[in-house]
């Protein structure tokens, strides 16, 4: 299988995941592995089954449903991602949900549903990505709009609290079509991305993970029917390298002010030819490109997107090794997570004024342009 690497800050399309860790492909075979460890369970109303190769689950309880998969992760580092739909996320549907203490019925429109990380084995403790769709005003069809609430919320035995929060209205479905959910979490904090078609980066938090071994899982809300076609968790293993901060911008600025090197200066992003069923790009960097050993340090001063917190003007973001052809550099990248790319890829510098970046195992290229200076 192929190896999916984040490169520039490049953050992965919808679909399978493998990277240098292990992956764990709960579709496989259309069972859903752990997430399906008790088909047909139902339990006040609650019901799971496999439906057309997905894992349906319905809940017509006033209670939310949790479904934690029996693989357990210990790494520091993993990232977990659901393709699913709420297939009673139609607009203006209603559903009906039963007390089962009182046997009372009420009705709701709005169900919620999501992904659920950093459930912590011992506590019962985790935190969630939960989605819900609304109307502003709909029976208005001049001023109506409907948006997707995503929200990350941390669920203790105190109550649960929302961590951060935001509202969609593009790039993703807001009735009942498929919807993917990616969360790439670490020992101090999680980002949640999710589109239809790609992945856009929506939303970060601060959150320490539990100690010991999480798992992870999925949220069906009382009157919510969810779908799910493709489950995946990767669990990364690659060690981080140190992408410590060599320059100030007030230092990178005099410095480049007296350089007559016509390879130092500040670049700036141009644009890029890449194919997307492999990657997209993760920001509009500005770089700084100083001479060091046999070639040039990269240096990253902002435009992040992807994991846009690790990243601080001045750190190191790449090395161009001269080679024996004029205008052509063997390339040594950091991607978003501060993991190295260090085979298959290469720069070339046209006129001075234009570097472009190549990746040719993903057959793709991200193109700078130089700049006299900037803001």
């Amino acid at each position: 299988m192929k190896r999916i690497l984040y490169i520039l800050s490049l953050v992965m399309l919808l679909g399978g995941l493998e990277v240098s860790g292990k992956s764990y492909y709960n579709s496989i075979s259309n069972q859903f592995g752990g997430l399906n460890a008790h088909p047909g369970m139902r339990m006040m109303g609650r019901s799971k089954a496999i439906v057309d190769d997905k894992l349906v689950e319905e809940n017509a309880s006033i209670g939310t449903a949790i479904t934690i998969d029996t693989i357990e992760v210990n790494s520091s580092a993993y990232r977990y991602q659901l393709r699913l739909a709420n297939l009673n996320n139609k607009q203006g549907k209603t559903m009906s949900i039963k007390n089962p203490m009182t046997g009372e019925r009420t009705t709701i429109t709005s169900p919620e549903w999501g992904l659920i990380f950093n459930y912590d084995n011992n506590s019962g403790n985790y935190c969630a990505v939960v989605l819900s769709c609304d109307n502003s005003t709909p029976y208005d069809d001049i001023t109506d709009q409907r948006t997707m609430k995503v929200t990350i919320v941390h669920r203790t035995d105190n109550g649960t609290h929302e961590l951060a929060q935001t509202h969609l209205t593009k790039g993703i479905s807001l009735e009942d079509d498929m919807n993917t959910i990616c969360v790439d979490v670490d020992e101090h904090h999680v980002t949640v991305s999710i589109g239809k078609n790609e992945l856009q980066q929506v939303l970060e938090a601060s959150i320490d993970r539990p100690a010991g071994a999480v798992s992870v899982g999925y949220l069906v809300g009382p009157g919510a029917r969810v779908a799910i076609e493709r489950a995946v968790l990767t669990i990364d293993n690659e060690k981080q390298v140190n992408a410590r901060i060599m320059w100030t911008r007030e230092d990178l600025d005099a410095y480049l002010e007296q350089s007559a090197d016509p390879i130092e200066g500040y670049w700036k992003y141009l644009d890029r030819d890449m194919q997307d069923e492999w990657l997209r790009i993760g920001g509009r960097y500005t770089l700084a490109v100083v001479r060091a050993d046999d070639g040039y340090d990269i240096i990253y001063i902002d435009g992040a997107q992807v994991k846009q917190s690790l990243w601080q003007c001045g750190m190191l973001k790449g090395h161009m090794t001269k080679t024996v052809f004029s205008g052509n550099y063997d390339l040594w990248w950091i991607d978003a997570t501060m993991e190295p790319i260090e085979k298959d890829a290469y720069a070339t510098i046209e006129n001075g004024i234009i570097m472009t970046l190549n990746f040719p195992v993903f057959k793709s290229q991200v193109r700078f342009a130089k700049v006299m200076s900037i803001d």
